[in-house]
């Protein structure tokens, strides 16, 4: 019995030590490690020494990293030498301001450069050059980059956020897009017209046609946000479906862009961060007077009662009071602090749904495409012209008369260009004069009209007006 138990001992501590010399001989066994949690660690220590302790993001990433049809990858400069530049360390996105609830301009992709131009007020958000902006530049989150050369940028006022906009929800069978991201609804299919605000991501709305290009949906707004029913989405932020054989909507004419009278230095000014109407009241059922563009700057004199509107001052060109009004949600602002609130001028006169009386000063209606009462199909494209006549002893100057949307019935517009058209030329007394306005009937059937004035500063010499049945 000794012997044995001997023998079993060795046996034993002969089979170790061969398991000790095979094991040896083979791979050495690696450690299991979180790599996400040392890659955000890394991450998070390299921020910590270049934005000032900023905290992780929360924001995550756009849809990626693969190129999406639907999410364009933002285009940016690739920084010079020594110049400040971020680089993304995950697939994150450039917005319109330093906040998640900004307009996205596009997805910006790991391992992708871009020249850094400023930072945030509270040093979470770096800005970055974006030249298609409307302001050339855009912000991504401090926490999503790496930053270099960045000691020197400038503080960058940060600008206020853009009002949200309901689009109309559709049926189920109907031809409709979800948002990929945060998108501006604007008032033509391109960047250059002013937006009516924006419609966050993952908001489904009833899509009513295409642009002449392809690259915008027309979309349906309730007309009581929005008096002609419809506004514009840029298509690649949006997944469409059930769109086979939309109609084709023209492009409306552009309002005139002009950038107001330069402010006198230490006035309270505002500084448009987009193409910006400029209406003749505090509302959007105010005419626009004409467009600002982005980085303009003008002179403000008061604001509205709500403090949502700022008054501006304008050429005299288009308002003969020289001043105009501006929403607040696409200025920024500086010495504003002792602005007084102003009084907002008589709204526009309330259209009904049946045709008023004509008024008329000096001028007479010769004559009107289509006549009242014409049926129209809904959605589709026309054109109203009427024939004025000069009855008066005074010729029309071109310099001193305009003609300028009254309103349309109940609220509904038709027309899809601009609210002011300029008299092209002179009109001698008993002269005539043609004035064409591109339409689209609404997308529901009824009765719809608009009405339009001739006026000469502040007073309608005549108004006139067409009425149509929509089916």
């Amino acid at each position: 019995m000794k012997n044995n138990t001997g023998i079993k001992i060795s046996s034993l501590f002969l089979v170790m030590i061969l398991l000790v010399i095979l094991s040896a001989c083979g791979p050495a066994a690696t450690p299991t490690q979180d790599v996400s949690q040392i890659q955000t660690q890394s991450v998070q220590t390299a921020m910590a020494e270049q934005t000032l302790n900023a905290p992780a993001p929360t924001l995550a990433p756009p849809p990626g990293p693969t190129p999406n049809p639907s999410i364009p990858v933002a285009v940016v400069p690739t920084p010079a030498a020594n110049e400040p530049a971020a680089v993304a360390n995950y697939n994150t996105a450039i917005f319109s301001g330093p906040g998640t609830q900004y307009v996205v301009y596009g997805a910006f992709l790991g391992g992708a450069t871009a020249k850094v131009v400023g930072k945030s007020e509270d040093g979470l958000w770096w800005a970055v050059s974006v030249p298609v902006a409307p302001t050339g530049n855009g912000w991504v989150s401090a926490g999503w980059v790496t930053v270099s050369n960045a000691d020197n940028v400038p503080v960058l006022p940060t600008p206020p956020v853009p009002p949200t906009i309901e689009i109309v929800a559709p049926l189920p069978d109907e031809p409709q897009g979800m948002t990929l991201a945060n998108v501006y609804v604007r008032t033509g299919p391109a960047e250059n017209y002013p937006a009516y605000g924006i419609v966050p991501a993952g908001i489904n709305g009833r899509i009513i046609g295409i642009s002449e290009d392809s690259l915008y949906w027309v979309v349906r707004i309730d007309p009581a946000i929005v008096g002609n029913g419809y506004g514009w989405m840029r298509a690649e932020y949006i997944a469409a479906s059930n769109t086979a054989g939309m109609t084709v909507v023209a492009t409306p004419p552009l309002t005139t862009t002009e950038a107001p009278p330069a402010p006198p230095a230490g006035v309270p000014t505002g500084t448009a961060t987009d193409y910006l109407n400029v209406r003749s009241g505090p509302g959007t059922n105010y005419p626009v007077l004409v467009v600002a563009p982005p980085g303009a700057s003008g002179y403000i004199t008061g604001k509205s009662s709500d403090s949502q509107w700022w008054q501006v001052k304008i050429s005299t060109q288009y308002a003969a009071d020289g001043l105009g009004w501006v929403s607040g949600g696409y200025v920024i602002t500086q010495n504003v602090e002792g602005v007084p609130v102003v009084a907002a001028p008589p709204a526009p006169p309330v259209v009904g749904t049946t045709p008023p009386t004509t008024s008329m000063l000096g001028c007479a209606l010769v004559s009107q495409s289509p006549v009242d009462g014409t049926v129209v199909t809904i959605s589709s494209p026309f054109e109203t012209t009427w024939v004025l006549q000069n009855t008066g002893t005074q010729k029309w100057a071109q310099n001193d008369y305009d003609f300028v949307l009254v309103g349309g019935a109940n609220g509904v517009t038709l027309r899809t260009g601009p609210d002011r058209y300029d008299l092209a030329n002179d009109v001698e007394p008993g002269a005539t004069y043609s004035f064409t306005v591109p339409m689209m009937a609404p997308f529901g059937p009824g009765q719809f009209g608009e009405m339009w004035q001739m006026a000469s500063a502040s007073t309608a010499v005549c108004q006139f007006y067409v009425y149509i049945e929509v089916q």
